[in-house]
């Protein structure tokens, strides 16, 4: 037998071999994450840092984003505005910021449905907490949003994911960024 004949032979018997085999599986690129290690994050052009998972992935943002931490269909992300406004403080301010801002996501999008939003303390700082739920581009979203007020910033951190996920962001992700999150009230205009 040739050579060719030869190579031939052992080309047909390898595709013959293959074709009761399974197809490959698809990646799953939409499944999130479960979080698994940590990582510092360091953001000082936007007086920010927290710990983040291992496995997940984390990209800069340019100014007033600050990053956004994914995985699949589940995004955490951070911006960093700086206001010339005083920034609430007292718990009537607070209060009132807190009804302003419920009015603007209301407007925003009429569908949002708000769950609860509460004032609270995040880093050391007042904070308003909204939790809702939403549907972007026929996808129901599970959501929540802190803004923070710091110095002269106010800081948002939000996270969303289907409701099939949410409580591994909820537990995983956002309930140890805000437990390590540290804030200057500072950001750098000047950086990036």
């Amino acid at each position: 037998m040739s050579r060719a004949a030869l190579l031939l032979v052992v080309v047909c018997v390898a595709l013959l071999a293959s074709c009761g085999e399974e197809p490959d599986a698809p990646p799953r690129i939409f499944n999130v994450k479960t979080p698994h290690g940590s990582r510092p994050a360091e953001f000082p052009e936007a007086g920010m840092t927290f710990t983040r998972p291992r496995n997940w992935t984390i990209r800069r943002r340019q100014s007033p984003a600050v990053f956004e931490l994914v995985s699949g269909e589940a995004v955490v992300a951070g911006w960093a505005y700086t206001r010339v406004e005083p920034l609430p403080e007292t718990a009537a301010q607070l209060e009132g910021a807190r009804n302003r801002l419920i009015g603007a996501i209301k407007e925003r999008d009429p569908d949002y449905r708000v769950e609860r939003a509460v004032v609270r303390e995040v880093a050391g700082a007042p904070a308003i907490d909204v939790r809702g739920a939403q549907v972007v581009s026929r996808q129901p979203l599970r959501t929540r949003s802190i803004h923070v007020f710091d110095g002269d910033v106010e800081y948002v951190i939000e996270a969303l994911a289907p409701p099939a996920n949410y409580d591994v962001v909820e537990r995983g992700v956002l309930a140890p960024l805000l437990g390590s999150l540290d804030l200057t009230g500072e950001v750098d205009e000047g950086a990036g």
